[in-house]
């Protein structure tokens, strides 16, 4: 194993047992922009329904049941052999509850193309090339109508990573965005390209809807030009919380 590689992961590890003893003194003194969950923790104390969108194959979900072990997680995952690892990663989690859907403007059936990696798998993808390997037809879901059927009126964590689609996400929420929706992580671009919703127009909704941006996290720059900055995963809180 590269040495530079087991450095990072052995100090992210012991980082993660640092926060995790939640200490008055660790609240206080780590600073906030470095865990996005562990920063929504000191914000929200307590969270009881998380929505995860785009649950791939449940790393998130894992770690957000791990600060919010009452909660219910309910983690969408629409591409059929993701959602079996998801299943599997998750299964010993009775609060994490996998669902093989995905999340949208209207309930409807689509077919989306596979890349190898699964993680970049994105609906605004629609013309085949060298990476797609394939085609599902998948199923999407109004998250207020699920909501609605499950009996839930509110989501105190909302994290979107979609590749693309996260304003339809957002717009299947309904009028919960305006009350019903505490926190929104997702990821945002920084340029102009379909599987990324640029952070200007993110901006303007989350402005529009009274959510205050409190965190960039996981930036990632440019592979051809190291000076742009590409995407990162932004947290924003409903700003009546903040204060």
């Amino acid at each position: 194993m590269n040495w530079k590689l087991f450095a990072g992961q052995f100090l992210n590890k012991m980082e993660q047992c640092f926060i995790h003893l939640d200490s008055k003194f660790v609240q206080k003194t780590y600073p906030f922009g470095r865990d996005w969950i562990y920063d929504v923790k000191r914000i929200l104390s307590n969270a009881s329904v998380i929505v995860d969108a785009g649950a791939n194959v449940g790393d998130v979900s894992l770690n957000i049941n791990s600060w919010f072990p009452d909660a219910s997680v309910y983690a969408f995952e629409p591409v059929n052999d993701t959602y079996k690892i998801l299943v599997q990663n998750t299964s010993r989690i009775n609060n994490i509850l996998a669902i093989n859907a995905g999340l949208g403007a209207k309930n409807e059936k689509v077919n989306i193309l596979l890349s190898g990696e699964n993680t970049i798998n994105s609906l605004k993808i629609t013309e085949p090339h060298q990476d797609i390997v394939g085609s599902e037809e998948i199923t999407i879901n109004r998250l207020d109508d699920f909501l609605l059927e499950k009996h839930l009126t509110h989501i105190d964590i909302l994290k979107i990573d979609v590749e693309g689609f996260e304003f339809e996400v957002l717009n299947g929420s309904g009028s919960l965005i305006q009350s019903g929706v505490k926190c929104i992580y997702l990821e945002v671009g920084y340029e102009r390209e379909p599987t990324k919703v640029h952070f200007s127009d993110v901006e303007e909704y989350m402005e529009a809807n009274n959510f205050q941006l409190c965190g960039i996290y996981e930036t990632r720059r440019h592979f051809y030009d190291r000076r742009r900055l590409w995407y990162s995963n932004n947290l924003y809180i409903k700003k009546s919380l903040l204060t």
